[in-house]
């Protein structure tokens, strides 16, 4: 598909308005480059702590206005919402200042880091009567594979889904030097950077009630990081899932689901963040050639800017708080888990 052609239309003509946080590398690909293809999106306003960054995006992606601070940018009267891409530690405070603000807010994944922040981002949202949306930047759970998996599951064509194997292995550039991800007080490693992406697939097409969770980790990245990273789901009717992440291991990233009388797998399952691609799902029954389901080339960012913006303007409903704060507890009991050995 000529991503050229790709644009959504406005729903009414008024776009909603960008204020960025953080000038981090995700920015381009989550926003600017995908607001070109989503006609209610338009950012207007960026700050960042050092200021030559921001005038930098600003320059290259015409956008109007640098600010000084984020509380500045959260009192500009022309943005509307913010998206967030500072380190892991720093998301829940500023989802709050912003909600306070009276800001619809686009976070990147993980929410936040603990789950005592939750109750402060939760009492930030309930307490507008505005009806501000707050999103955790999942991109995968915006594109069709999931409810296409979830449905596979559900109506059981291929008999009991008996086990779900993950990889989301992607070496680190230049080793995440000065970069928070190689920090853990920031909330560095790769289960924190990789495993909402996980526990994410498994709510979606299993859910995550009744299931025993478990992480190990040998923690020899920089600064005692994890660099790999294991876990397991045990559930009650017997099914297992297991994940390997890793950011020193070969670039791998695939889901494969064994049910009684099928294997069904996704490969590269991330691909489709770097650009609109197609997306294959694989279906291998005993003694027959493989067949396979495909998806019309999409772009995760531009779904998920997409899903954010009619979310705000009342055209979708919005993904309940509970599903990221589901998702958090379990990071950081998984993680813990590990940690303890």
């Amino acid at each position: 598909m000529n991503s050229a052609a790709y644009k959504l239309p406005f729903s009414n003509g008024i776009p909603v308005r960008f204020g960025v946080i953080g000038c981090s590398s995700i920015v381009p690909r989550a926003l600017l480059e995908s607001a070109r293809y989503v006609g209610d999106a338009e950012v207007v306003a960026v700050v960042n702590r050092t200021a030559a960054k921001a005038e930098k995006m600003a320059e290259r992606y015409g956008i109007g206005t640098v600010h000084r601070t984020p509380e500045e940018l959260l009192s500009d009267s022309q943005v509307d919402a913010v998206y967030i891409a500072l380190s892991n530690d720093l998301h829940a405070q500023w989802i709050i200042k912003a909600l306070n603000a009276g800001k619809h807010v686009l976070v990147e994944k993980p929410l936040c880091l603990h789950t005592d922040e939750l109750e402060g981002i939760e009492s930030a949202l309930d307490l507008r009567q505005d009806g501000l949306c707050l999103l955790e930047g999942v991109m995968v759970r915006h594109h069709p594979w999931q409810d296409r998996l979830h449905v596979m599951v559900a109506d059981r064509r291929f008999g009991r889904l008996r086990t779900v194997e993950t990889r989301l292995c992607i070496p680190a550039k230049n080793g995440h030097a000065d970069n928070y991800r190689s920090r853990p007080e920031q909330g560095g490693g790769c289960f924190r950077d990789l495993g909402v992406y996980w526990l994410q697939f498994l709510q979606t097409i299993v859910g995550l009630k009744g299931a025993s969770f478990h992480g190990q980790s040998s923690f020899a990245g920089p600064g005692g990081c994890d660099w790999t990273f294991e876990a397991q789901a045990e559930y009650l009717d017997g099914l297992s899932a297991s994940a390997l992440f890793s950011f020193e291991r070969p670039y791998r990233c695939s889901h494969t689901l064994t049910f009684d009388h099928a294997v069904v797998t996704l490969n590269d399952c991330f691909r489709a963040n770097l650009g609109f691609y197609k997306m294959t799902l694989r279906i291998q029954h005993p003694g027959q050639p493989p067949a396979k389901t495909e998806f019309r080339p999409m772009n995760y960012y531009v779904n998920q800017l997409d899903y954010f913006c009619r979310t705000v303007r009342g055209m979708a409903a919005p993904v309940p708080f509970q599903e990221s704060a589901e998702r958090i507890r379990l990071l950081e009991s998984i993680y813990k888990s590990a940690a303890r050995g």
